[in-house]
């Protein structure tokens, strides 16, 4: 999908953007880009002024001097918030965009109306070391990130097929070290604290197949009054396996 750009501080940001209506970011998971938002952007839009963010060392946005923390992540989407005049937001957030939203939702409660948290990575210090230091095989000596297989991709996707690992592999490569750099600010940040200093009404939404559903109770624990869904046969990035499955979830807590 044809992309935007527009001039932060720590570099050129690419985006999506369409519809009217209140604004919906969405922030897309790591090792890929804004276009997995592609199968629900249109009948987003179709309701909301959406605007699809590429995060920084991914896509077609650039890759900053510096290394980035969940919170400078955190920071860019309001950035780009104040660069677009857009006083509040609603926010999709997968994996590492989930995390992302965590920060802006207890961090910049006066900007954001309500959160989605997709295959939120709530891990636990000891758990996010663990998973720091298994991935490091998938790693170059250079940081660079290896090729996955079809078997490596069921950890993602429900479905996966040799279009998709090209799909996927393509984007992972074009992120190159910025892969293991975002990997690392994901394991660095504690979502715990956070938890509770959300206040706005929050969508937790995990696939049946992804490991990480286990978190779900964590984070309702954490986050007082938000509700969640389980979408079938879909895994870690259930918008790109389950389309109608997740925008029968999605749009009616954003309208509500």
């Amino acid at each position: 999908m044809p992309r935007s750009f527009i001039p932060l501080g720590d570099g050129k940001l690419a985006y999506l953007a369409g519809g009217k209506g209140k604004n919906l970011i969405l922030l897309h998971s790591l090792n890929i880009s804004a276009d997995s938002w592609e199968k629900v952007f249109v009948p987003l839009s179709e309701s909301h002024a959406v605007y699809a963010l590429d995060m920084f060392g991914h896509g077609d946005s650039d890759k900053p001097a510096k290394n980035l923390l969940i919170e400078d992540y955190a920071r860019s989407v309001v950035e780009f918030m104040d660069r677009m005049k857009i006083e509040k937001a609603m926010v999709c957030g997968n994996s590492v965009g989930a995390l992302t939203a965590v920060e802006l939702g207890a961090v910049y409660p006066q900007r954001f109306e309500k959160l989605v948290l997709v295959g939120c990575p709530a891990r636990n210090p000891w758990e996010r070391m663990e998973r720091l230091a298994l991935s490091a095989l998938g790693f170059d000596a250079q940081g660079n990130p290896h090729p996955v297989s079809l078997t490596d991709l069921k950890m993602t996707f429900a479905h996966p097929t040799p279009e998709l690992a090209g799909w996927f592999n393509q984007l992972r490569a074009r992120a190159g070290v910025w892969v293991k750099k975002t990997m690392i600010a994901i394991s660095l940040y504690d979502p715990f604290p956070k938890f509770p200093q959300i206040k706005c009404p929050t969508l937790i939404i995990f696939g049946d197949q992804d490991v990480l559903k286990e978190k779900e109770k964590d984070i309702l624990t954490g986050i007082d009054g938000s509700k969640s869904v389980i979408l079938q046969d879909a895994g870690h990035v259930p918008q790109m396996d389950q389309p109608e499955a997740f925008l029968k979830a999605v749009i009616p807590f954003l309208k509500a």
